[in-house]
């Protein structure tokens, strides 16, 4: 008796391993499927479309047209390609020079507990919960001709720039929001490193006369340097993938176009799969050795923090 009991145990311990492995099975299936469709093929696809011509034959033409097509547009001083890569340079170093400096800053302040930084960081967290359409209308609201904004330059009797219909102005009011509304993007990281800082290691600075300065710069970023690493990096790798919300915006008008804007609208808009396809396999093979590069440089004397 004791014996066919065992025997039924053992069949359903069984019963339930396979159970436990179809299980896994099928909540695997639908990611990596996901996975090979829509990024392996895709990938692929577009590297093969790169060394094709448009054709409206079975048939595929094999050339390097559009990569030569890629050298004529650079040598060309009104060439929209060079425009757009000067316009993703513009966006990427603004982030990395003036958005990210002013995160850090702004998560210090924040960790240093002033007077309502509770209230301050659901403040400049809150447009990374908000959907970005909806923030880029309000800020199409605020600056438009008869928005509030427009009330304090009648004000000092001047007339309101137009600023995303010009091309003078459209590209910096793009940038400042991009940078305005991006110093929260960082928030969580800095903020969850600066708070694994021990108070001791401040106390000990105070001691030896650091000011607030001297403590940023010797003793937070240092003990932040693992996660402010692997931000810079990240940026490294978008490097040609910078931009603004030029869709929500200008659509590319008013020499606002970027890169990564740029073959969007090809495709979406011009129905373009080859050109745009050489362009983005270009930008890879520039700053994949750029990314390589600087994650040696920024984790080559990387050690880990102990806290």
């Amino acid at each position: 008796m004791t014996t066919i009991t065992k025997d039924k145990a053992k069949s359903a311990g069984l019963s339930k391993k396979t159970k436990d492995t179809i299980f896994i099975i099928g909540m695997l299936a639908l990611p990596v499927l996901h996975f090979f469709v829509f990024y392996v093929y895709v990938n692929i696809n577009s590297i093969l479309m790169a060394f094709q011509l448009p054709t409206d034959g079975v048939k595929p033409i094999w050339s390097l047209e559009n990569f030569k097509t890629i050298f004529v547009e650079f040598a060309q001083s009104n060439s929209l390609i060079l425009s757009a890569l000067k316009n993703t340079l513009i966006f990427f170093f603004s982030g990395l020079l003036i958005t990210l400096p002013l995160s850090i800053l702004m998560c210090y302040f924040l960790y240093k507990r002033i007077a309502g930084y509770k209230i301050y960081r659901v403040i400049f967290f809150l447009p990374n919960i908000i959907s970005a359409s909806v923030i880029a209308v309000l800020f199409r609201y605020l600056i438009a001709g008869n928005g509030p904004i427009s009330v304090l330059y009648q004000l000092v009797g001047a007339k309101i720039p137009p600023f995303l219909s010009d091309s003078r102005y459209a590209l910096s009011t793009i940038l400042f929001y991009t940078i305005f509304f991006g110093l929260g993007g960082n928030l969580i990281l800095f903020s969850g490193a600066m708070t694994n800082i021990e108070t001791s290691i401040l106390e000990a600075g105070k001691i030896d006369g650091v000011g607030m300065l001297g403590e940023i710069i010797y003793i937070v970023i240092p003990l932040i340097w693992p996660t402010l690493s692997t931000v810079l990096i990240f940026n490294f790798i978008g490097i040609f993938n910078a931009s603004g919300p030029i869709l929500l915006f200008t659509r590319g008008a008013y020499d606002t176009y970027t890169i990564s804007y740029w073959i969007y609208d090809r495709v979406a808009f011009h129905n373009e799969l080859n050109y745009p396809a050489a362009v983005g396999l270009f930008f890879t093979a520039i700053g994949a050795p750029i990314a390589i590069l600087m994650r040696w440089l920024l984790t080559r004397n990387l050690d880990d923090v102990s806290m």
